[in-house]
């Protein structure tokens, strides 16, 4: 027989059975009563709350009230910076972390420092706030020391991560002694530090912000301009924007020309004293600074410039108003290419102008006790790369016994015209030279930017990725007569991240007033052949006065 119905129903219905049973168990009863308890509550439909007219018996406890989530202590910039000291990242050892506090000028940032394999080292600045861009600035002469002060004014106020590295050796940046028999130190030097470091800097990067840089740039001047081209050519995937200065792209052949200035200089009556190099550089200035449309002491049009010393030479006897036939023949080496044995070029010499502000220094030497910086760089080359004698008489070396041995420093030392890996992943490089560089020329990095056209094919492809401006009247990086301040790492983000070419940006280079570092003169920057050109009217001291001409 089925039983229906509701709980009390089948109770009533099929239960008279049970109960009987039940009934003569005491025991049975209230296990009776226990099991009737769940029936009777789902009967009622519960218990207590109005559905139903039963008690509820046994009140549910009231739910378990689970605390809200807490979010989590956020880190201090202090906290953030300090978990690097100490750390090893990306195979470097880090050292120091320290935050900087804001200061005029500059944002608070986090100072870290490391050291690759112990001899490499480099330093990184993480500003707190960041601008998801990370700019690393090239170093100079040997290396030696660390720089990260970039040469253009945006790249230390537009909130960039800052790298640099000081080549892989610490000391005196003219002392090449290092390198002598040494590969690691040559290796770093010549081609690998800056990428090495540029790895460790993306996970230091990570770590800080949790993410990559949104577009990387590289900026460098002399030979952090050689080590621009460098990380063009060998490792184009680093950077995406890169800035060039004045870059010492050949050391082999560049300072096979500072040997042979060095030994002009010596020979019986080539020495050159500072009234000489002064009586140069007016004879040029004279001959040339209005080419331009104005005189305004800036050689500006510097291809129509074809000063000859000739013209100063002693007519009764040697003077400090006139130059003999040994000095001129000093003078013409400088000026004149430095070819082979065999006809072709080795370096292009140097073009006219400035002579009195960079000869002293770089040339004959004598406003650093009379041996110039370019013998000096010639000569480490020559004793500790080259030759790998310490005591080697530089005067005396000659290029064509030793040709092998600088065929063999140029695999690690010299940039190649080919750009067309870092053009291809969409690079965009800026190239820049002062017209009075006296540590290296001008008309060097107009070979360059023919040789990339070569390279690539044609100017037209070499000009939708890469732009050449003359500074006129700049010394080496800066200084000299001319507007030597100009911001070119502005101009290449722009270029790299909006595609505004720097010719079409309207860039104006300034000469700022040494003690109020506020403007004095200014020209617009002009793309190569091109150059600042007076307009005929208007203050000669304003960019607005000139339009960009060619000769």
């Amino acid at each position: 027989m089925r039983c229906a119905g509701d709980g009390l129903s089948r109770l009533s219905l099929c239960g008279s059975t049970n109960r009987r049973q039940i009934m003569r168990n005491p025991l049975s009863m209230a296990g009776y009563a226990l099991l009737s308890i769940p029936i009777l509550l789902t009967a009622c439909g519960g218990g207590g709350d109005g559905a139903g007219n039963w008690p509820v018996l046994f009140p549910a406890p009231a739910p378990t009230q689970t605390p809200p989530p807490q979010p989590a202590p956020v880190a201090t910039t202090q906290e953030t910076c300090a978990i690097f000291a100490g750390a090893s990242l990306a195979g470097a050892a880090l050292k120091e972390a320290t935050l900087v506090p804001a200061a005029a000028g500059a944002a608070e940032f986090c100072k870290v420092t490391g050291t690759l394999h112990g001899t490499l080292n480099f330093e990184v600045h993480l500003p707190t706030v960041w601008n998801n861009k990370l700019l690393y600035a090239g170093g100079g002469g040997w290396d030696g020391s660390i720089n990260i002060t970039p040469v253009s004014p945006s790249g230390a106020t537009a909130g960039y991560v800052l790298v640099a590295s000081d080549g892989g050796r610490q000391g005196n940046a003219l002392d090449a002694s290092a390198f002598l028999n040494n590969p690691t130190a040559q290796a770093d030097f010549g081609y690998l530090s800056i990428h090495s470091v540029h790895e460790v800097t993306k996970e230091i990067v990570r770590k800080r912000y949790g993410s990559d840089a949104e577009f990387s740039y590289f900026e460098g001047c002399s030979n952090g301009g050689r080590e621009a081209l460098i990380q063009a050519t060998r490792f184009p995937n680093d950077f995406d924007g890169i800035v060039v200065r004045a870059p010492a792209y050949s050391f082999t052949e560049l300072f096979q020309a500072f040997v042979a200035n060095g030994k002009a200089l010596a020979a019986p009556g080539g020495q050159l004293n500072d009234a000489k190099v002064s009586l140069i550089g007016k004879a040029v200035t004279t001959q040339c600074d209005a080419l331009d449309g104005v005189s305004d002491g800036i050689v500006s049009n510097q291809e129509t410039c074809t000063f000859n010393p000739v013209a100063l030479r002693c007519t009764a006897g040697d003077a400090d108003t006139c130059l003999t036939d040994a000095q001129i023949a000093t003078a013409n080496t400088i000026y004149s290419e430095l070819k082979r044995k065999d006809g072709t070029t080795v370096y292009p010499g140097w073009g006219p102008g400035g002579e009195d502000q960079g000869w002293p220094l770089w040339v004959t030497g004598s406003a650093i006790g009379g041996t110039g910086l370019q013998f000096q760089f010639g000569s480490g080359l020559v004793k500790y790369w080259v030759t790998g004698d310490p005591a080697f008489d530089v005067l005396g070396f000659d290029p064509e016994f030793y040709s092998a041995g600088l065929r063999l420093a140029a695999t690690t030392l010299d940039a190649t015209p080919d750009l067309r890996s870092f053009f291809g992943q969409g690079g965009k490089m800026i190239l820049a030279h002062g017209t009075n560089d006296w540590a290296i020329s001008y008309k060097g990095s107009i070979k360059y930017f023919n040789d990339v056209a070569t390279t690539l094919g044609g100017a037209s492809t070499r000009d939708a990725s890469m732009e050449f401006f003359l500074q006129p009247g700049v010394q080496h990086c800066a200084g000299g007569v001319g507007p030597d301040t100009v911001d070119l790492v502005d101009a290449v983000a722009k270029w790299r991240e909006g595609g505004a070419k720097p010719s079409m940006q309207n860039i104006v280079a300034t000469k700022l007033d040494s003690t109020t570092k506020t403007p004095v003169l200014a020209r617009p920057l002009c793309r190569y052949p091109t150059f600042p050109k007076y307009k005929g009217s208007g203050d000669v001291n304003s960019a607005d006065s000139y339009s960009c001409q060619n000769s």
